[in-house]
């Protein structure tokens, strides 16, 4: 094998207990980070997968479609049995925006918002979503 293996990510599901709960707050943040494109699915009682079902219990937000790589997409699965953990989720965004990201974050609804002790060397916005999901924004360029 030459070169390195890891192309990226190619999708991230995250389990929540209610889609109500976090839909909106992810309708204001997702598009601002470039997944503007949102789709339903279902998943029944035996796990198979449904696509545009009128009962949706996953909702996913796709990146733009791209002539030269694939589409990443972020997807929040309904499990009413879903615990909180401490995983985080960081998205790198423009360092210049940080401060509008945090009012951003603050007006729709983000919990625990704190700035890094290090924004020198690690300028970075902490916070969760309504659901307690663990977030971060990570300025760079």
């Amino acid at each position: 094998m030459n070169g390195p293996e890891f192309l990226g990510f190619d999708h991230i599901d995250c389990r929540v207990r209610s889609l109500a709960a976090v839909e909106p707050f992810y309708d204001e943040l997702l598009p601002r980070l470039g997944l503007t494109e949102k789709h339903y699915a279902y998943v029944d009682a035996n796990g198979t997968w449904h696509r545009e079902f009128d009962t949706a219990n996953v909702v996913e937000y796709y990146e733009p479609e791209h002539p030269t790589k694939p589409r990443r997409f972020i997807g929040f699965i309904e499990d009413p049995l879903h615990r909180k953990n401490d995983t985080r989720i960081a998205f790198r965004v423009v360092r210049e925006r940080l401060d509008e990201f945090a009012a951003l974050l603050a007006r729709i609804g983000g919990e625990q918002i704190e700035w890094s002790d290090e924004m020198e060397s690690y300028p970075a916005l902490f916070f969760e979503d309504p659901a307690g999901t663990k977030l971060e924004l990570i300025g760079r360029g």
